[in-house]
């Protein structure tokens, strides 16, 4: 395999792609690709899973954020993985999806700042920008965050490895749901499939004085950027327990906004409560098959 350009590493000197073996036993082949970067942002490695005998064969390709709470629990938070890989076999075994390959981003220590989305924080009364710049020492990374991964993520792969022709679908929980949306709505020459998973609608922790002025901002980012499917599909789910209680009226609003655009379910968008769910990599290891299945079913 080649070695990665448009790379910047931290040990000043390039590292070759190298495949891992997984700490917990998992089918397929994991590679990393270590301290990849982009510019104003910090770097963070990509693992990239690919299915057993797929060697050589062209695969749709799935992009994900937090990429180090994916595969094992090795580096994950809290020890708990999302299981992506032990869901995308029993998809494919059972023919509901075709196999895929999953690229994970890891995030960095600005995640808040890289995944929320510029002009979602920008429609926010100032008072409120203001708490988002001091609690995490600036402003929205969006812009460069999904600069790279449109532009140097998504080439990259593409050049290493056999990448089926067509779009990428992207997908992350919390702010990485609201990362993935930004991405299919500014992004759709890359990114037609987002899987938006408990998302963090408020921004800032939840305040139950400040949920219009939310609301207000969500219908204007939406309205703003949205568009009609064309071809796309749009995945949004949340659950009632922990920060996932506080979602259902945000997420109600964004359901009506993106009904209003002439998005239809179960076609192009669906949204999904699970009760007693709550915001952690359990819960969404419980059903991450449902957004895959919704992402990439067969026909």
């Amino acid at each position: 395999m080649t070695m990665l350009t448009r790379r910047a590493v931290i040990a000043a000197a390039a590292l070759a792609p190298m495949a891992l073996r997984a700490a917990e036993a998992l089918p397929g082949i994991i590679t990393r690709h270590a301290n990849v970067a982009g510019a104003g942002l910090l770097p963070r490695h990509i693992e990239v899973w690919r299915p057993d005998g797929s060697e050589g064969k062209a695969l749709p390709l799935l992009v994900m954020h937090d990429g180090q709470n994916l595969f094992t629990g090795e580096y994950a938070y809290g020890g708990q993985s999302w299981g992506v890989v032990e869901a995308v076999t029993k998809l494919v075994a059972a023919g509901i999806i075709p196999p895929i390959m999953i690229a994970g981003v890891w995030n960095s220590a600005q995640r808040w700042r890289d995944y929320v989305p510029a002009d979602l924080v920008r429609r926010l009364p100032e008072v409120m920008q203001t708490r988002f710049i001091t609690s995490q020492q600036g402003g929205s990374l969006s812009v460069p965050y999904l600069a790279f991964l449109a532009d140097t993520v998504v080439p990259m792969l593409r050049r290493d490895y056999p990448v089926a022709p067509g779009k990428a679908a992207i997908m992350g929980s919390s702010m990485g749901g609201l990362a993935s949306l930004n991405a299919l709505l500014l992004r759709p020459d890359v990114f037609d499939r987002a899987g938006c998973v408990s998302t963090h609608w408020p921004i800032l922790n939840p305040e139950p004085a400040e949920a219009p002025k939310v609301s207000a901002a969500i219908r204007g980012y939406l309205d703003a950027h949205l568009g009609k499917p064309a071809g796309r599909k749009l995945w949004f789910d949340h659950g009632d327990q922990t920060l996932d209680q506080y979602y259902a009226p945000f997420q109600a609003v964004a359901d009506a906004r993106v009904k209003a655009h002439g998005w239809q379910t179960p076609g192009n968008t669906i949204t999904r409560a699970y009760p007693g769910a709550a915001h952690n990599e359990a819960s969404w290891r419980a059903r991450v098959a449902d957004p895959l299945t919704f992402l990439f079913k067969q026909a």
